[in-house]
């Protein structure tokens, strides 16, 4: 309490005050330390001058929370001095900052502090299922920038999401960004959608390659299906056939293009393939299922069942895989670690898990991530180097 008086005295001399000219000073906390607060946080573009002076501000307690607390949900306050006492309170690990920032989402006639929120918010939506939900709900914001916002920061699993917010959106540059989101979670494991004739194919942008599943065998019930696979090219009369015997679990297809769209992973016969349109050269990178991208790398990841390694347990097992990554335009797999599923006899007629997993976004990075594992798989980063062979 005694650093906290000093550090209020030391803002209290430096007086003023400064509200961007939009209302006097607020009635709550200490005037001198509102003020000074105010004055700090009226930026729009914090610079390394801004974080020196918010330091400043650090050896406050419990009245600073206050007075930040108050900020956000001033309507009077300037946009900017708001945004940023959102960041300070979470920056803080302020209790019940989650709540009151979804509150603002609905809320704010501020676009600036529900763009602010939404950055915020995916902070803790590793953690916390009402930061996910708020940010989901934010999809439908009526300000486009908040909707940019809220894109940059879904994952797989809101691939569906995406999709509802495309057939209703009707700014070009969120179209433009969704679409492109929807190709990266794509190939990120997310499921692929049915055309009118039954068939899955990819989304992407109008006149680019897509890749179309047909089925010729399926269990309904237990979401299997086996059928052919092949690449529909623009304004082009035949199809580029690449595999007769893919197995496709929950919708979602083993196989996605390069950032470019011109080479294609994908899985044969349990056997992963990579195949350049241009050249219609293909390379086998061995036995394998379930190719993944990694993301902002030239790399793909994909596992490989351990001989042997699989043991019982009860209501099912558990199956050791191989996690190797390979590069997109040369070279074979390299192992990269381990991972481990539960495989049960109820969930999908016993299919495994590696059918149907991500790559996810956590605090660590990427991870393979599905429900079933045991523990998600932390995948290399991008400037990460191979790992060294024994």
């Amino acid at each position: 309490m005694a650093r906290s008086a000093l550090a209020l005295a030391g803002l209290g001399v430096l007086g003023g005050c400064v509200f961007g000219g939009r209302d006097p000073v607020p009635r709550f906390g200490n005037a001198l330390l509102v003020n000074e607060v105010v004055r700090i946080l009226n930026v729009e573009e914090p610079s390394p001058a801004y974080y020196r002076e918010r330091a400043r501000l650090e050896g406050l307690g419990p009245q600073l929370d206050t007075v930040l607390t108050a900020l956000v949900q001033n309507e009077n306050a300037d946009d900017h001095v708001r945004a940023n006492a959102a960041v300070l309170l979470a920056d803080r690990l302020v209790p019940g900052t989650v709540d009151l920032l979804r509150r603002q989402l609905t809320t704010s006639s501020s676009d600036v502090l529900r763009a602010q929120a939404v950055r915020v918010l995916q902070r803790f939506a590793a953690d916390s299922a009402g930061a996910r939900e708020a940010l989901r709900a934010a999809v439908t914001d009526r300000s486009s920038i908040v909707r940019l916002n809220v894109l940059q920061r879904l994952d797989v699993e809101d691939a569906p999401l995406v999709r509802t917010l495309l057939a209703r959106e009707g700014d070009a540059q969120v179209r433009t960004i969704a679409r492109q989101l929807l190709e990266v979670l794509e190939a990120r494991g997310a499921p692929l959608v049915r055309d009118a004739r039954g068939d899955l194919r990819t989304s992407g942008r109008e006149g680019a390659p897509q890749i179309v599943f047909h089925p010729t065998w399926a269990d309904s019930a237990a979401r299997l299906e086996v059928g052919g696979l092949w690449v529909e090219l623009p304004n082009a009369q035949s199809l580029v056939p690449l595999a007769q015997d893919v197995e496709v679990v929950d919708e979602v297809v083993p196989a996605f293009f390069d950032p470019g769209r011109q080479i294609i992973v994908y899985e044969s016969g349990r056997e992963v393939r990579v195949r350049d349109l241009r050249s219609g050269g293909t390379r086998s990178l061995g036995p394998g299922v379930a190719p993944r991208v990694i993301p902002f790398t030239d790399h793909i990841v994909f596992v490989r069942e351990v001989p042997g390694a699989q043991s019982t347990e009860a209501g099912g097992s558990v199956v050791d895989y191989d996690v190797l990554r390979a590069s997109f335009s040369a070279g074979g797999p390299e192992p990269i670690g381990r991972l481990r599923a539960q495989v049960e006899p109820a969930i999908h007629r016993g299919a495994s898990p590696v059918r149907w997993m991500v790559v996810g976004e956590a605090r660590s990075g990427f991870v393979l991530r599905a429900p079933g594992f045991v523990e998600p798989f932390v995948l290399p980063g991008p400037f990460e180097a191979p790992p060294v062979s024994n």
